[in-house]
């Protein structure tokens, strides 16, 4: 072979063997698999290459996915985590036993997203990162429906649950802060910014070390150092405000964004929230973008001026950001400087906590999840060739072997030279010198080869003898570590039981000055509630005083209305009066009936006696005078009648009008004695809720809660004062209404009653006057008769004196 192509040929076999290189021999493993894979459907195999491709490598493709790592080499022990794209499983490798936690992600899920590349980026950092920062990946591999990388598990957990089990200190933050500095400086010294940092993505390993995970929003930095994104990429509440802006525009932002993240981290740790939550996304946006103003701290926690330096100093404008010049002016600070940890040694001191497990596997520090039973999505079977597994070809990453390493070449090329050797072997040339020469030669070569495979295998046994003591070494030096690491942690844990007591022994005593003080205010409350009670007590005689009073009048008034009762029925006695000298003036008109019948009488008497009639008729010209005055006093009577009676109706609507009034002034006074009853009622009940709340406010409230409690219940007993007095009023007024609508009723049917009565009264008066008037001038004509008859008489006398005379 020519040296050009001897120089070609060793360049592609340098690129098969690159694990950096796209064409490496693991990504031509994964052509063939994923073209396998995308061809593979009924539909496409119409196509007579792309059957005759999918029938040729479809065994080969099966055979290289049994022959890599798989999924059947782990065993599932448990869930540990899952997310939009996937899942997290804590699974144990069946050979080696180790244990690992394990990422599967859905391919048809991240194809789905606008930016589906961004597996690469953390499969990248964590194969090629290789720091004690950064959570290490060591096999990444895949099949038709998941990507899975084979990571290290941490069981200590996450820093979100580290802060729900704990008060962080200031000590500790500083801890945690300082390896979040270095983590991310690794993250930044790769030519990448995370751009989503937050405790959820910061792990602890079995010594409670941190370590960053999930790379997925990372984004590899330009020559300048800076990334142009259009989309803002991170968690609300830690997202730095030029990412914000980021949003539809394309905007350039640096490493800078991860230090405003940090800060947001370091607050969260030492107050317990993020400082720019509010209860809606745009109201935290709101607040990242005017974080000059709305950035706090409040006063309840004690927060030292170096932390918040350190705060105010990575929550500002990226211009000003601290760490934008790099990481020497962030460990320049003087919130770092303590007695116990630096930059330097915090990788190899103790951490401030230190997970207990019982085991490998422990997953104690993490919640359990149930597994989402739903139907997993698929690529859809395509009608043209879609290539869906493309984009996933170099994915495949193993970290403790590498194929077509040298050693591998080596011993194929030492194989097939013993086989060119035996081939030669056996058909020897006819030069027998040259022969024994190379014989001879290979002989050497062969002793060399012997020797050196037995000064291999010696070393290798060597090394396997020092690997094995440096691995038992390392055991007991990890277990010195764990117990000195757990002396450690209950030392300081001990000493934070004795700050604790301390603490609590100054709160107590804090406490007991503060139960002294409110002692003393509760004894100058009761003094003050007794000199209210007096007042209250003299409210209350005071309306006791007004209710006697206002009883006195209502009997006074009820005396009036027995007068005017009194006098009302008074007054029917004397309309009974005038009733009955209504019916004697009908007896004397019954009496002047038979005194007409008696002057007919008289009159046939004195037809019949002619001697009496001249005694008799100077009588019944008297009687006739006397008849006539007498009608006339009739009449005079019965008009007197008619005024008495008009005057005793007009008497009795005065009478009903007053006692309409009176009803009224006592429906009245009956309402205004409710009131002030109930009133009354109110003060009591309100006397008594005083005597309860000032009680309860001695024994569980202080002054203030009292004071507002007091005046919430004044408030209450005012409103409901001014309800009642409405609600009464409006009783009043319906009641006053419907007893004149009564007494307007019983008013007219009254008139109504009268109206007809005088019409028959009138209508009788009438006739009885037209029946006198008959009887009037019949006694006249009787009496012209009598006189006639008289004068005839006279004459006849006349004429007997003279018969007789002569």
């Amino acid at each position: 072979m020519d040296e050009e192509r001897k120089r070609r040929a060793q360049a592609l076999e340098r690129e098969m063997r690159d694990p950096h290189s796209i064409c490496n021999i693991d990504c031509l493993l994964d052509t063939v698999t994923a073209l396998v894979n995308d061809c593979d459907h009924e539909s496409l195999k119409r196509l007579k290459n792309i059957e005759q491709y999918a029938s040729k490598y479809k065994p080969v493709s099966k055979q290289i996915c049994q022959l890599r790592m798989n999924v059947e080499d782990f065993d599932f022990i448990k869930l540990i985590g899952a997310g939009a794209f996937g899942e997290v499983q804590l699974v144990r490798h069946k050979s080696s036993r180790q244990v690992y936690a394990m990422k599967r992600l859905s391919k048809f899920e991240m194809m789905k997203r606008p930016d589906s590349a961004f597996f690469w980026e953390e499969r990248h950092i964590m194969a090629h990162a290789n720091s004690d920062w950064i959570v290490q990946l060591h096999f990444a591999f895949q099949d038709a429906k998941y990507l899975y990388m084979v990571m290290d598990y941490m069981p200590g957990g996450d820093i979100v649950s580290l802060m729900s089990m704990y008060e962080i200190p200031e000590k500790w933050a500083i801890f945690y802060t300082m390896e979040v500095v270095l983590a991310l400086d690794t993250i930044h010294n790769m030519g990448f910014v995370h751009r989503d940092v937050k405790p959820d993505n910061m792990l602890l390993d079995h010594h409670g070390h941190l370590k960053l995970a999930d790379f997925g929003t990372c984004m590899r930095m330009g020559p300048n150092g800076l990334v142009v994104s259009s989309n803002a990429v991170g968690t609300p509440d830690y997202i730095s405000p030029e990412v914000l802006q980021s949003q539809g525009v394309d905007n350039e932002y640096g490493r800078e964004c991860d230090w405003w993240s940090v800060g947001i981290f370091l607050y969260e740790m030492l107050v317990g929230d993020t400082p720019f939550y509010a209860d809606s996304l745009v109201g935290t946006y709101g607040k990242i973008m005017d974080h000059k103003n709305s950035l706090s701290f409040p006063a309840e926690v004690e927060i030292s001026e170096s932390a918040k330096s350190l705060m105010r100093a990575f929550l500002t404008d990226r211009t000003q950001r601290l760490g934008r010049h790099g990481i020497d002016e962030i460990k320049a600070h003087p919130f770092f400087k303590n007695d116990t940890w630096t930059f330097d040694n915090i990788r190899d001191s103790v951490p401030p906590v230190v997970p207990e497990l019982s085991s490998d596997d422990d997953t104690r520090n993490f919640e359990d999840i149930d597994r989402d039973e739903s139907p997993e999505e698929v690529f859809p079977t395509p009608k043209s060739f879609d290539g869906n597994h493309l984009p996933f070809i170099g994915f495949t990453y193993t970290g403790d072997y590498q194929l077509l390493t040298n050693d591998t070449v080596d011993a194929e090329a030492k194989e097939s030279a013993n086989t060119i050797a035996n081939h030669n072997h056996r058909h020897r040339p006819s030069n027998s010198n040259e022969i024994k020469r190379l014989e001879a030669l290979l002989e050497r070569e062969r002793n060399h080869s012997e020797t050196l495979e037995k000064q291999d295998k010696a070393l290798r046994q060597q090394i396997e003898l020092i690997s094995k003591r440096e691995a038992e070494l390392q055991r007991i030096a990890s277990e010195y570590e764990k117990d000195l690491a757990l002396r450690q942690h209950n030392y300081k844990v001990a000493m934070q039981k004795v700050e604790q007591e301390i603490e609590q022994r100054k709160k107590t005593e804090t406490m007991l000055a503060d139960a002294q003080r409110n002692l003393d205010n509760e004894q100058k409350i009761r003094t003050r509630e007794m000199n209210n009670n007096l007042h209250h007590n003299e409210k209350i005689v005071t309306l006791e005083k007004q209710l006697k009073e206002m009883e006195e009048n209502f009997k006074n008034e009820n005396e009036h209305v027995q007068k005017l009762k009194k006098q009302v029925a008074e007054l029917g006695l004397s309309q009974q009066e005038l009733e009955g000298k209504l019916a004697q003036t009908q007896a004397l008109n019954a009496t002047l009936h038979a005194q007409k019948e008696a002057l007919q009488q008289e009159v046939a008497e004195t037809q019949a006696l002619l001697a009496q009639e001249k005694n008799s008729r100077s009588q019944l010209k008297e009687q006739v005078k006397e008849s006539e005055n007498k009608l006339q006093t009739i009449s005079n009577d019965l008009e007197r009648v008619a005024q008495r009676e008009q005057q005793a109706h007009e008497d009795n609507r005065v009478l009903n009008e007053k006692i309409s009034d009176l009803e009224k002034a006592n429906a009245s006074l009956d309402f205004e004695l409710k009131t002030l009853q109930s009133r009354y009622q109110q003060e009591v009940k309100a006397h008594q809720e005083t005597e309860k709340s000032r009680m309860l406010s001695r024994e569980e409230a202080n002054l203030q809660e009292v004071k507002a409690l007091q005046t919430k219940l004044n408030e209450e007993k005012s409103a409901r004062i001014k309800a009642d007095q409405n609600s009464q009023e409006k009783e009043r007024q319906l009641s006053m209404l419907s007893v004149d609508y009564r007494q307007i009723q019983q008013r007219l049917q009254k008139l109504e009653g009268e109206c007809r009565q005088e019409t028959e009264k009138v209508m009788a008066l009438q006739a009885q006057i037209e029946q006198e008037n008959c009887k009037k001038n019949t006694l006249k004509s009787q009496l012209s008769l009598q006189s006639s008859e008289v004068a005839h008489l006279k004459s006849r006398e006349n004429q007997l004196q003279k018969e007789h005379t002569e």
